[in-house]
């Protein structure tokens, strides 16, 4: 599969070079903050066009490529510290790919002109605090013609808001939630989007929930239904007042559970004493 996406990402490459060779926007940078707990995206003018990374914040590259070919020079975050399988393999087979291209076939050739490939990485330490300064460092080197996402949607979600700020087209292989794309000309990927699917998922659950509660007498012993006193649907909307705290919820999500506020989070060692407030806020708040 990613043989055949970075085929793709090389055609679409020389369009790239001819279009908007070396093209940069205006330096701004995502900076992505948790404060009080919640989650905050905000763009920040960076006139040194220096995306501030920890001190010794790795980066990789490769490309071996033969004297006199023209470069096309791709360069994107990826998590290279951590342990990640997905954006290892995605480098890996990114790797065998330029290999090929630059030694096997002497380059890509298009009319009268041969060009190369070169690969660079900045690591962005799996983390959506450091991605997007990761791109940023990226996309900002010397010579780069385009942004490629490193690998997952969570993470891919930040690379796509800050290739967008710098104005740089960015291909992914590797993130697949249809938000990353909307509103983002700048943004291409090769994976069908999930959305849809997680939506049906949701249908699904909720249609089967239902089905059981109202096969089963809710005034009967707990111990006879399957889902206990509350009930296979309200047992469902619970556990997403835990998901509420950590995800976003989409809007067939909030369309069969409603919105959840506030966001609470439950310990499973809580005690009775614990749980009471927790419980009285819930039904506060309708929940």
């Amino acid at each position: 599969m990613w043989m055949c996406c970075l085929r793709s990402m090389t055609l679409f490459a020389f369009i790239v070079l001819l279009l908007s060779s070396g093209a940069q926007g205006n330096c701004t940078n995502l900076v992505v903050r948790e404060v009080n707990g919640t989650l905050t995206k905000a763009y920040v003018p960076d006139d040194t066009c220096y995306a501030a990374l920890p001190e010794g914040t790795a980066t990789s590259h490769h490309g071996c490529l033969s004297s006199g070919l023209e470069t096309i020079t791709v360069a994107g975050p990826s998590t290279l510290r951590s342990f990640s399988a997905g954006a290892r393999e995605l480098r890996q087979a990114s790797a065998v790919f330029v290999d090929w291209l630059n030694r096997k076939r002497g380059g890509l050739t298009v009319g009268a002109r041969r060009l190369g490939m070169n690969l660079a990485w900045v690591d962005d330490a799996r983390s959506r605090y450091q991605i997007s300064n990761a791109t940023a460092r990226a996309l900002r080197l010397n010579n780069v013609h385009f942004g490629v996402a490193g690998y997952s949607s969570r993470l891919t979600s930040y690379a796509a808001l800050q290739a967008k700020a710098d104005q740089m087209v960015m291909i992914s292989a590797g993130a697949s939630r249809d938000s990353i794309y909307h509103d983002n000309s700048y943004m291409f990927g090769f994976l069908p989007g999930v959305d849809d699917k997680k939506n049906d998922f949701y249908r699904s659950i909720v249609s089967i929930a239902t089905h059981v509660d109202d096969a089963w007498d809710l005034s009967s012993s707990p111990d006879e239904r399957p889902c206990g006193r509350m009930g296979c649907r309200s047992t469902l909307r619970f556990a997403e007042i835990s998901n509420s705290c950590r995800d976003h919820l989409n809007e067939v999500r909030t369309q069969y559970f409603g919105e959840i506020h506030p966001c609470v989070k439950v310990s499973s060692k809580a005690s009775d004493r614990e749980l009471r407030p927790i419980l009285r806020r819930l039904q506060a708040n309708n929940i």
